[in-house]
Protein backbone atom coordinates (compact mmCIF):
# COMPACT_ATOMS: atom_id res chain seq x y z
CA UNK A 1 0.00 0.00 0.00
CA UNK A 2 1.19 3.15 -0.88
CA UNK A 3 2.51 5.49 1.60
CA UNK A 4 0.21 8.60 2.47
CA UNK A 5 1.27 12.19 2.00
CA UNK A 6 0.67 12.57 6.27
CA UNK A 7 2.92 9.72 6.96
CA UNK A 8 6.05 11.21 5.34
CA UNK A 9 8.37 11.99 7.84
CA UNK A 10 9.05 15.37 5.58
CA UNK A 11 5.70 15.99 7.30
CA UNK A 12 6.07 15.17 10.81
CA UNK A 13 10.25 16.89 10.80
CA UNK A 14 8.35 20.10 9.29
CA UNK A 15 6.06 20.28 12.01
CA UNK A 16 8.75 19.88 14.79
CA UNK A 17 11.03 22.32 12.93
CA UNK A 18 8.23 24.99 12.35
CA UNK A 19 7.15 24.81 16.02
CA UNK A 20 10.83 24.87 17.26
CA UNK A 21 11.07 28.07 14.98
CA UNK A 22 7.73 29.66 15.89
CA UNK A 23 7.17 29.65 12.10
CA UNK A 24 3.20 29.27 11.34
CA UNK A 25 2.53 25.83 9.17
CA UNK A 26 -0.45 25.49 6.81
CA UNK A 27 -1.03 22.55 5.31
CA UNK A 28 -2.82 22.21 1.81
CA UNK A 29 -3.80 18.89 -0.64
CA UNK A 30 -3.49 16.36 2.31
CA UNK A 31 -0.08 17.45 3.06
CA UNK A 32 1.57 17.95 -0.10
CA UNK A 33 1.69 21.64 -0.26
CA UNK A 34 2.58 24.05 3.08
CA UNK A 35 3.01 27.23 3.59
CA UNK A 36 5.81 28.66 5.76
CA UNK A 37 4.69 32.00 7.59
CA UNK A 38 6.60 34.32 9.87
CA UNK A 39 6.63 38.25 10.44
CA UNK A 40 6.39 39.15 7.13
CA UNK A 41 8.44 36.08 5.01
CA UNK A 42 6.29 33.39 3.50
CA UNK A 43 7.35 30.74 1.71
CA UNK A 44 6.07 27.16 0.42
CA UNK A 45 6.95 23.74 -0.01
CA UNK A 46 5.29 21.61 -3.00
CA UNK A 47 5.88 18.41 -2.40
CA UNK A 48 9.79 17.87 -1.27
CA UNK A 49 10.70 21.14 -3.11
CA UNK A 50 11.33 24.21 -0.82
CA UNK A 51 11.65 27.61 -2.54
CA UNK A 52 15.10 28.37 -2.42
CA UNK A 53 15.51 26.66 -5.84
CA UNK A 54 14.96 28.49 -8.93
CA UNK A 55 12.37 27.11 -11.66
CA UNK A 56 14.61 26.11 -14.30
CA UNK A 57 16.99 24.97 -11.35
CA UNK A 58 14.33 22.13 -10.43
CA UNK A 59 13.25 21.25 -13.89
CA UNK A 60 17.20 20.33 -15.19
CA UNK A 61 17.83 18.39 -11.97
CA UNK A 62 14.38 16.50 -12.72
CA UNK A 63 15.79 15.70 -16.13
CA UNK A 64 18.66 13.38 -15.81
CA UNK A 65 19.59 13.93 -19.84
CA UNK A 66 19.48 17.29 -19.31
CA UNK A 67 21.70 17.12 -15.84
CA UNK A 68 23.86 14.44 -17.95
CA UNK A 69 24.22 16.71 -21.31
CA UNK A 70 25.13 20.42 -19.15
CA UNK A 71 28.00 18.46 -16.60
CA UNK A 72 29.09 17.80 -19.38
CA UNK A 73 29.12 21.71 -21.18
CA UNK A 74 30.61 22.34 -17.87
CA UNK A 75 33.32 19.07 -17.93
CA UNK A 76 32.28 17.80 -14.94
CA UNK A 77 32.59 13.97 -14.68
CA UNK A 78 29.12 12.59 -15.15
CA UNK A 79 27.02 9.49 -15.96
CA UNK A 80 26.06 10.07 -19.69
CA UNK A 81 21.94 9.68 -19.98
CA UNK A 82 20.20 9.31 -23.17
CA UNK A 83 17.33 10.13 -23.99
CA UNK A 84 14.69 9.16 -26.01
CA UNK A 85 11.03 9.69 -26.30
CA UNK A 86 7.86 7.44 -26.44
CA UNK A 87 6.63 7.33 -30.39
CA UNK A 88 3.50 9.07 -29.84
CA UNK A 89 5.82 12.73 -29.09
CA UNK A 90 6.41 12.24 -32.90
CA UNK A 91 8.41 16.09 -33.25
CA UNK A 92 10.92 14.85 -30.71
CA UNK A 93 12.04 11.23 -32.15
CA UNK A 94 13.63 11.20 -35.31
CA UNK A 95 11.59 9.82 -38.72
CA UNK A 96 14.05 6.31 -38.80
CA UNK A 97 12.30 5.85 -35.04
CA UNK A 98 14.22 5.19 -31.75
CA UNK A 99 14.86 1.11 -31.96
CA UNK A 100 17.93 1.54 -34.42
CA UNK A 101 19.68 4.29 -32.26
CA UNK A 102 19.04 2.49 -29.26
CA UNK A 103 20.66 -1.00 -30.55
CA UNK A 104 23.79 1.49 -31.70
CA UNK A 105 23.69 2.99 -28.18
CA UNK A 106 23.79 -0.40 -26.73
CA UNK A 107 26.11 -1.67 -29.04
CA UNK A 108 28.54 1.17 -27.90
CA UNK A 109 27.74 0.14 -24.12
CA UNK A 110 29.47 -3.37 -24.73
CA UNK A 111 25.79 -4.76 -24.48
CA UNK A 112 25.04 -3.80 -21.29
CA UNK A 113 22.96 -0.62 -20.15
CA UNK A 114 20.64 0.73 -17.33
CA UNK A 115 17.11 1.68 -18.40
CA UNK A 116 15.09 4.40 -16.59
CA UNK A 117 12.63 7.01 -16.54
CA UNK A 118 14.32 10.17 -17.62
CA UNK A 119 12.36 11.86 -14.24
CA UNK A 120 12.21 9.23 -12.19
CA UNK A 121 13.52 8.58 -8.31
CA UNK A 122 14.22 6.48 -5.64
CA UNK A 123 15.11 3.57 -7.94
CA UNK A 124 11.90 2.60 -9.10
CA UNK A 125 11.29 1.38 -13.11
CA UNK A 126 15.10 1.24 -13.36
CA UNK A 127 16.28 -2.21 -14.73
CA UNK A 128 19.16 -3.54 -16.72
CA UNK A 129 19.58 -4.92 -19.95
CA UNK A 130 22.18 -7.57 -21.39
CA UNK A 131 20.22 -8.33 -24.50
CA UNK A 132 18.53 -7.04 -27.28
CA UNK A 133 15.16 -9.10 -25.51
CA UNK A 134 15.82 -7.36 -21.82
CA UNK A 135 16.26 -3.83 -23.55
CA UNK A 136 12.91 -4.77 -25.71
CA UNK A 137 11.27 -5.51 -22.87
CA UNK A 138 12.41 -2.32 -20.46
CA UNK A 139 12.11 -0.29 -22.92
CA UNK A 140 8.51 -1.48 -23.54
CA UNK A 141 7.74 -1.18 -19.86
CA UNK A 142 8.96 2.52 -19.61
CA UNK A 143 7.22 4.20 -22.90
CA UNK A 144 3.78 2.57 -20.74
CA UNK A 145 4.50 4.57 -18.46
CA UNK A 146 6.41 7.43 -19.10
CA UNK A 147 6.94 9.78 -22.33
CA UNK A 148 10.48 9.75 -22.05
CA UNK A 149 13.17 7.06 -20.87
CA UNK A 150 16.95 7.38 -20.96
CA UNK A 151 19.96 4.68 -21.29
CA UNK A 152 22.82 4.92 -19.58
CA UNK A 153 25.78 2.81 -19.79
CA UNK A 154 26.44 0.31 -17.19
CA UNK A 155 29.30 0.91 -14.55
CA UNK A 156 30.48 -1.80 -12.01
CA UNK A 157 30.33 1.03 -9.32
CA UNK A 158 32.34 0.42 -6.22
CA UNK A 159 30.44 2.95 -4.25
CA UNK A 160 27.91 5.49 -4.41
CA UNK A 161 27.81 8.62 -1.66
CA UNK A 162 24.74 11.24 -1.90
CA UNK A 163 25.82 14.91 -0.54
CA UNK A 164 23.20 17.35 0.39
CA UNK A 165 24.28 21.02 0.04
CA UNK A 166 22.81 24.29 0.67
CA UNK A 167 24.57 27.45 -0.47
CA UNK A 168 27.90 25.74 -1.76
CA UNK A 169 28.34 24.42 1.46
CA UNK A 170 28.19 20.72 2.14
CA UNK A 171 25.71 19.99 5.03
CA UNK A 172 26.73 16.14 5.43
CA UNK A 173 27.98 12.86 3.08
CA UNK A 174 26.78 9.86 3.57
CA UNK A 175 28.06 6.33 1.56
CA UNK A 176 24.72 4.45 0.36
CA UNK A 177 25.63 0.59 1.21
CA UNK A 178 23.78 -2.32 -0.45
CA UNK A 179 22.52 -5.33 1.30
CA UNK A 180 25.42 -8.03 1.11
CA UNK A 181 26.32 -11.47 1.63
CA UNK A 182 29.85 -12.45 3.32
CA UNK A 183 31.62 -15.51 3.04
CA UNK A 184 33.25 -17.81 5.35
CA UNK A 185 34.99 -20.15 3.23
CA UNK A 186 32.45 -23.02 3.76
CA UNK A 187 28.78 -21.89 3.51
CA UNK A 188 27.51 -21.85 0.08
CA UNK A 189 25.57 -18.26 -1.14
CA UNK A 190 22.44 -20.33 -0.64
CA UNK A 191 23.20 -21.54 2.95
CA UNK A 192 24.51 -17.74 3.65
CA UNK A 193 21.40 -16.17 2.68
CA UNK A 194 19.20 -18.59 4.62
CA UNK A 195 21.17 -18.04 7.52
CA UNK A 196 20.76 -14.11 6.87
CA UNK A 197 17.07 -14.43 6.76
CA UNK A 198 16.44 -16.72 9.94
CA UNK A 199 18.59 -14.92 12.02
CA UNK A 200 17.01 -11.09 11.39
CA UNK A 201 14.55 -9.58 13.46
CA UNK A 202 13.93 -7.35 10.56
CA UNK A 203 12.87 -9.88 8.04
CA UNK A 204 10.77 -7.32 6.15
CA UNK A 205 13.60 -5.08 6.08
CA UNK A 206 15.54 -7.97 5.06
CA UNK A 207 13.42 -8.78 2.12
CA UNK A 208 14.01 -5.13 0.76
CA UNK A 209 17.42 -6.11 0.05
CA UNK A 210 16.33 -9.60 -2.33
CA UNK A 211 14.29 -7.73 -5.14
CA UNK A 212 17.38 -8.06 -6.90
CA UNK A 213 18.66 -11.04 -6.57
CA UNK A 214 18.31 -12.33 -10.14
CA UNK A 215 18.70 -9.63 -11.82
CA UNK A 216 22.18 -10.28 -9.89
CA UNK A 217 22.61 -13.97 -11.91
CA UNK A 218 24.58 -15.20 -8.61
CA UNK A 219 25.68 -18.45 -7.92
CA UNK A 220 23.64 -19.98 -4.83
CA UNK A 221 26.20 -23.18 -4.78
CA UNK A 222 29.39 -21.02 -4.85
CA UNK A 223 30.92 -20.93 -1.65
CA UNK A 224 32.59 -17.26 -0.95
CA UNK A 225 36.17 -16.89 0.16
CA UNK A 226 36.22 -15.95 4.19
CA UNK A 227 35.44 -11.96 4.10
CA UNK A 228 34.34 -11.63 0.64
CA UNK A 229 31.71 -9.32 0.22
CA UNK A 230 28.93 -10.40 -2.18
CA UNK A 231 26.12 -7.84 -3.23
CA UNK A 232 22.43 -8.50 -3.05
CA UNK A 233 21.27 -5.52 -5.06
CA UNK A 234 23.27 -3.60 -8.16
CA UNK A 235 21.11 -0.50 -7.02
CA UNK A 236 22.49 1.63 -4.13
CA UNK A 237 19.13 3.11 -2.85
CA UNK A 238 18.15 4.00 0.50
CA UNK A 239 14.75 2.80 -0.32
CA UNK A 240 15.70 -0.73 -1.81
CA UNK A 241 17.69 -2.17 1.21
CA UNK A 242 20.86 -0.12 1.13
CA UNK A 243 21.99 1.76 4.44
CA UNK A 244 23.62 5.09 4.69
CA UNK A 245 26.66 5.30 6.09
CA UNK A 246 27.84 8.64 7.34
CA UNK A 247 31.67 10.29 6.56
CA UNK A 248 32.97 12.87 8.20
CA UNK A 249 35.90 15.62 6.77
CA UNK A 250 38.60 13.87 8.36
CA UNK A 251 37.58 10.67 5.81
CA UNK A 252 40.42 11.22 2.44
CA UNK A 253 37.04 10.57 0.78
CA UNK A 254 35.27 13.73 1.75
CA UNK A 255 37.06 16.31 0.15
CA UNK A 256 37.40 15.17 -3.77
CA UNK A 257 33.77 13.82 -3.59
CA UNK A 258 32.90 17.01 -1.90
CA UNK A 259 34.66 19.24 -4.74
CA UNK A 260 32.53 17.30 -7.41
CA UNK A 261 29.78 17.83 -5.86
CA UNK A 262 29.81 21.64 -5.67
CA UNK A 263 30.94 22.14 -9.15
CA UNK A 264 27.65 20.19 -10.16
CA UNK A 265 25.73 21.85 -8.34
CA UNK A 266 27.21 25.75 -9.74
CA UNK A 267 26.99 24.39 -12.96
CA UNK A 268 23.26 23.52 -12.69
CA UNK A 269 22.75 27.10 -10.73
CA UNK A 270 21.35 25.10 -7.73
CA UNK A 271 21.12 26.52 -3.93
CA UNK A 272 20.04 22.90 -2.53
CA UNK A 273 20.30 19.80 -3.74
CA UNK A 274 21.21 16.69 -2.91
CA UNK A 275 23.89 14.68 -5.28
CA UNK A 276 25.05 11.27 -5.65
CA UNK A 277 28.63 10.84 -6.86
CA UNK A 278 29.43 7.01 -7.76
CA UNK A 279 33.08 5.38 -7.63
CA UNK A 280 34.48 2.90 -9.96
CA UNK A 281 37.62 2.06 -11.96
CA UNK A 282 36.97 5.69 -13.77
CA UNK A 283 37.19 7.82 -10.70
CA UNK A 284 34.48 10.02 -9.38
CA UNK A 285 31.32 10.74 -11.58
CA UNK A 286 27.87 12.60 -11.13
CA UNK A 287 24.49 10.27 -11.45
CA UNK A 288 22.29 12.82 -11.05
CA UNK A 289 20.76 15.69 -8.62
CA UNK A 290 18.39 15.85 -6.73
CA UNK A 291 16.66 19.43 -6.17
CA UNK A 292 13.75 17.68 -4.20
CA UNK A 293 14.81 17.06 -0.79
CA UNK A 294 13.65 13.37 0.42
CA UNK A 295 15.22 12.28 3.28
CA UNK A 296 12.15 9.50 3.87
CA UNK A 297 14.26 6.36 4.44
CA UNK A 298 17.00 8.62 5.77
CA UNK A 299 15.45 9.74 8.98
CA UNK A 300 13.45 5.95 9.05
CA UNK A 301 17.08 4.02 9.39
CA UNK A 302 17.53 5.58 13.17
CA UNK A 303 17.95 8.19 15.57
CA UNK A 304 20.92 9.26 14.13
CA UNK A 305 19.77 9.76 9.97
CA UNK A 306 16.55 11.28 11.82
CA UNK A 307 18.82 13.86 13.03
CA UNK A 308 20.33 14.38 10.07
CA UNK A 309 17.11 14.90 8.05
CA UNK A 310 15.83 16.78 10.58
CA UNK A 311 19.07 19.41 11.12
CA UNK A 312 18.74 20.26 7.23
CA UNK A 313 15.38 20.22 7.28
CA UNK A 314 15.78 23.29 9.85
CA UNK A 315 18.62 24.85 8.04
CA UNK A 316 16.07 24.92 4.99
CA UNK A 317 13.57 26.48 6.69
CA UNK A 318 16.37 29.01 8.45
CA UNK A 319 17.32 30.04 5.07
CA UNK A 320 13.51 30.11 3.34
CA UNK A 321 12.45 32.76 6.45
CA UNK A 322 15.62 34.50 6.82
CA UNK A 323 16.56 32.88 10.52
CA UNK A 324 19.93 32.22 12.04
CA UNK A 325 20.33 28.72 12.10
CA UNK A 326 22.66 26.79 14.52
Amino acid sequence: MPELNTDRMLVSLLREVCTAREVVLTSFSNDWIFCLQKNDRVSYVFGYDFELNSATAKMLCKDKTATSDLLQFHRVPRVEHRIFHTPQMAAYVPITGNWDQMLAYFESCQRDVVCKTNEGTGGRDVTRARTPLELEAAVLQLFSKSRSLCLSPYIDIAAEYRVALLDSEVQFLYRKRRPSLQGDGRSSLRQLLLARLGGSPDFRGQLKGLVALEEMQLDFERVPAAGEEVSMNWRHNLGQGAVAEQLDPADARWRPICDIAVRAARALGVTLASVDIVESQRGLHVLEINCGIMMESLARSGEHGRALARGLYDRIVCRAMGLESA
